[in-house]
């Protein structure tokens, strides 16, 4: 009965050890700045979105306890010309959808940051006012694109925090790629070192027995 016993401990901390529990990331952990600067989104997780014609596009998404953070450039490659797009953002959290339109992003000036407004149009027209977001239009020899960065707290949406339920965007006058929101991963790691524990602790107990003998 106590090999059995044994056996168990070691399957279960085993067990354990592969886990794939997710949590969400702390608040800040990502330390963006809604300044125009972008240097903060280098080292973020970014993807294309595009159709078969027209310019690479290249967008950015991540959650973390409070916000949910968002970044789209139209030039991928910084090169093309691409007129900045204000509707259609397509931001779902859990199975709740909410249209996003930036305003104010109609007479962007060259090479300047504007503050925008984004607007949730999916029940009434909301504007999202704890929602800082800023619009760069890059202008130069043989280029004229824009980039935008916001920060979307969950309160601004009606929702909950990102624990248990999925985030994404799309956004259909870009591509129709489905950008998933990426946040913190604590909980493989801890749970992986409990299970090693548990693990460890039941061989060392099932030899100890068999020296005792």
């Amino acid at each position: 009965m106590r090999k059995i016993i044994f056996t168990l401990m070691i399957l279960f901390g085993v067990g354990m050890s592969f886990e794939p529990t997710v949590v969400s990331a702390a608040t800040d952990d990502f330390n963006i700045k809604i300044d125009g600067k972008f240097a903060d989104w280098d080292d973020k997780p970014k993807h294309d979105v595009y159709y078969d014609y027209g310019p690479v596009k290249e967008a950015s998404l991540l959650a973390d306890d409070k916000y949910i953070y968002y970044y789209v450039s139209m030039s991928k490659s910084h090169k093309d010309t691409y007129p900045f797009q204000t509707i259609d953002y397509q931001l779902t959290v859990g199975n709740r959808q909410h249209t996003i339109y930036i305003k104010n992003a109609w007479d962007i000036k060259p090479n300047k940051n504007t503050k925008v407004l984004l607007q949730d149009t999916s029940n009434g027209d909301r504007n999202l006012v704890n929602s800082p977001a800023i619009v760069h239009r890059f202008v130069g020899p043989g280029y004229d694109y824009a980039i935008m960065e916001c920060r979307i707290p969950y309160e601004d949406l009606d929702a909950t925090s990102m624990a248990g339920q999925k985030i994404s965007m799309k956004t259909p006058q870009l591509g129709m790629q489905i950008i998933t929101a990426v946040g913190g991963s604590t909980g493989p790691f801890v749970l992986a070192g409990v299970g090693v524990i548990i693990a460890a602790f039941g061989i060392f107990k099932y030899r100890k027995r068999k020296i005792v003998k």
